[in-house]
Parts: C-alpha cells; structure tokens; sequence
C-alpha cells in the first residue's frame, strides 16, 4: 500500500489569446509574463524556497506550494491582475490570464497526479474561456480599451476552504460566481471571479452561454438562451451561483 503524498495548493497562469500574437510578440510577452509572475510572488510573500514544483508551460506557468499557502494563492490573483492592468496601461500587445487554483495530494516529482489534471481542466474549461471573453468584450473603458484583464477559477474544495475562514486579504467570497464546468473527463462544480465584473453580472454572462458552442481554443461567448434555476446554500450565502450553465440564469435564494 502506497503512502499518500503531502495536501499541496497549485497554481496556473495562462496568456489569454496569445497564439494570436506573431512569434517576435510572444517571445517579449513570454518574458514580461515570467517578469510578472516573480514580482507578484515576492509581493504577495511567496519565496523561491516554498515552491515545491515550477513548470513552465511556453504560455504560461504551473507552481506547486505548501497547502498553508492556498488563501495567498487565492489572493495572489488580484495582485496579478493589477500588474497585468498597470502593463497594459503603456504596453501593446495586451497581456489577460487565465487564472486556477487547486488543492490537493500531490508528490514533488513529475509523476500523474489527479489535482494536476484537474488544475489543468480548470484552466482550459471552455465555458471559463467563454465567459472571460464576454467580460473582455463588454467592459470597456470610454475609449473603447478593454477594462479587463484577468480571470481566476477555483475548485469548490479551494473555494470552501479559503472562504471557510478568514484567509484572504484581497479576494472576497462575494465576487465569485458558481458554474458547473466541463472539460473532457472533468465535470465538476467551481468558482469564477473577474476583476471588475460583479458576481450577478457574471452569472448573467454566463446564463448566455451556450456550452456546446464555447471552443476550447478561443475565448468567445454564444448567445443563447435557455432558462436554470439559482440556488444558494451554505457558507455561500452572499454569493451568487449559476448552476449548470445552459442559458439564462434566475436567481434566487434556497430554502433549509
């Protein structure tokens, strides 16, 4: 009988669109990234010393951490988001994440861990693209300049244990909208937060978006509209779910 690896929290980061890019583009935008993800690190008062794993992914980054680290990882997100904002403030082409965190058993080596495949799933789940891509293209400055730039989902596990206490100092439970995502094998309920956007506006978003017309390569949105029924329940209270997401979204507050 195997002895199980150490709970450890993961984290992923992805350019949003940048295959789009020319080459001589993504090998800057590769660097500003990596420039990016160190300096919100140190900011966020992760050491070098506490990453168990670093993969970098050609568009992006894996990081493996201590499980004491989830609620930083979490917060770790809008820190990210304000880099990427005050870059693209005085930098073309735009830099937008995709952001996920999971947690889970997983051992330092490279081997086949189940919360890595998940954290990947997260990351590339179509609907989450999707909806990105709508919040990319309505909110917008008055010059016409896209006022997003990043969006973070986590795994309900993430989501009940950071917002089970007080772990985070910049995030807040109340911005996150609840989707059920699927991506290939992966099925499973999760939590999306775009900076800027609210949590009913999300979820409106997202009750437009038709599952089987969201690609997996592109962020984009489908505009159809079928209804589903809101529920809210548990420490979730002052958050907004969607459910599974086929349509148009009601919301409303569960009983018992």
């Amino acid at each position: 009988m195997g002895v199980m690896p150490d709970t450890r929290a993961l984290l992923a980061v992805d350019v949003i669109a940048s295959a789009s890019n020319p080459g001589y583009h993504r090998d800057r935008l590769w660097g500003e990234l990596s420039a990016m993800l160190t300096n919100g690190l140190s900011a966020a008062g992760l050491t070098p010393q506490e990453v168990v794993q670093y993969e970098p992914t050609g568009d992006g980054a894996l990081y493996t951490f201590p499980d004491n680290r989830l609620g930083i990882l979490v917060d770790l997100a809008q820190r990210l988001d304000e880099l990427a904002a005050e870059r693209n403030r005085w930098t073309k082409p735009d830099i937008r994440l995709r952001i996920a965190v999971e947690v889970g058993a997983v051992g330092e080596g490279p081997e086949y861990y189940s919360p890595r495949v998940d954290l990947n799933r997260l990351l590339g789940a179509p609907v989450f693209k999707a909806l990105i891509g709508r919040c990319i293209t309505e909110n917008t400055d008055g010059l016409g300049n896209s006022a997003v730039h990043s969006g973070l989902v986590v795994s309900d596990q993430v989501f009940r244990g950071v917002f089970g206490g007080a772990y985070t100092a910049l995030v807040r439970e109340t911005e996150f909208v609840q989707l059920s995502l699927v991506h290939k094998e992966f099925h499973e309920r999760a939590w999306i937060r775009v900076p800027g956007v609210d949590a009913r506006t999300l979820a409106e978003f997202a009750g437009e978006i038709d599952p089987a017309e969201a690609s997996s390569d592109v962020e984009s949105v489908a505009g159809r509209t079928v209804q589903v029924t809101n529920t809210i329940t548990g420490n979730a209270k002052n958050s907004v779910q969607a459910g599974v997401v086929y349509g148009g979204v009601h919301l409303g507050r569960g009983r018992g």
